[in-house]
């Protein structure tokens, strides 16, 4: 079976006036028809460059990334994009913000297209805020306004860039759930950016290893917990296993210098009491 995507030998680099930086290196991978990817990586190392480029809102200086064998050579309209934070319009009502995709697009919108919009926003938990405004949401549920956003045109591919990065913990957690409930009830062909290694073996079938600038994949690791994840799943024997060895490609214990034996210690110092 061909890959639904491939990224082929890219590399990229930005320039700025005389400066130049390269960021990614000979990166090469698949990712299947409905299958959710994670990478994680270093910051700066590339990881959101990835997603732009096949996003079609950046061209790779050398290599291609395809499509069902397409090359990318410009945005497409199914592609959904979540980003780090939401974005969401504060003069227009959440139901508004949902639909801006396709106000954007066709410069209106049908009852059918509302009618699919609150269908979306009570799938995400969030029927009863339609009317509200985005300051009167919290992070999470503005978080959600813009993955409901996203599946509005019914993407083949969601790509999200640390879209829970400013989140706290026990939100974090809950959003990624939802996450996987909303991909379970509908298979999306899911790139994902992420810091939290533990994040990453939790929701996906597959994580990229990123290394530092100039970065190419360490190594990819099939992520074999069963499904659907749940609390449960990280409590599993393989999840501390998959956590275990991508920290190893981060944290290494430093070593510490070896003494030279023939070097007699310093003695300790002497401290004269207090009268």
């Amino acid at each position: 079976m061909n890959p639904f995507v491939s990224f082929r030998q890219i590399s990229h680099v930005y320039c700025s006036g005389r400066q130049s930086t390269q960021v990614l290196d000979n990166v090469s991978f698949d990712i299947n028809r409905h299958e959710f990817v994670a990478i994680v990586g270093p910051s700066g190392c590339g990881k959101s460059t990835l997603l732009r480029l096949l996003s079609g809102l950046l061209s790779p200086t050398e290599g291609q990334v395809e499509i069902f064998g397409r090359a990318v050579r410009e945005p497409r309209e199914d592609i959904g994009i979540v980003f780090q934070k939401p974005t969401l319009l504060p003069w227009k009502n959440v139901l508004d913000n949902t639909l801006f995709p396709i106000y954007h697009k066709y410069g209106g919108v049908s009852n059918k297209d509302r009618k699919f919009a609150r269908s979306l926003l009570r799938k995400v938990g969030l029927a009863d805020f339609a009317d509200s405004r985005p300051d009167q949401l919290s992070g999470g549920m503005q978080q959600r306004v813009g993955i409901a956003r996203a599946l509005l045109l019914d993407p083949d591919i969601l790509i999200m860039d640390e879209p829970f990065s400013a989140l706290d913990a026990l939100t974090r957690e809950e959003m990624g759930f939802e996450l996987l409930r909303l991909w379970a009830e509908k298979p999306k062909t899911v790139l994902f950016i992420t810091h939290s290694i533990s994040e990453a073996v939790l929701l996906a079938d597959k994580v990229l290893v990123m290394g530092p600038r100039p970065s190419t994949v360490l190594e990819e690791i099939p992520i074999e917990l069963p499904r659907p994840r749940t609390l449960d799943s990280i409590k599993h024997p393989l999840f501390g296993l998959y956590t275990g060895k991508i920290r190893e490609h981060f944290y290494r214990p430093a070593e510490l210098p070896e003494t030279d034996k023939d070097v007699a210690p310093e003695p300790a110092p002497r401290i004269r009491p207090v009268a």
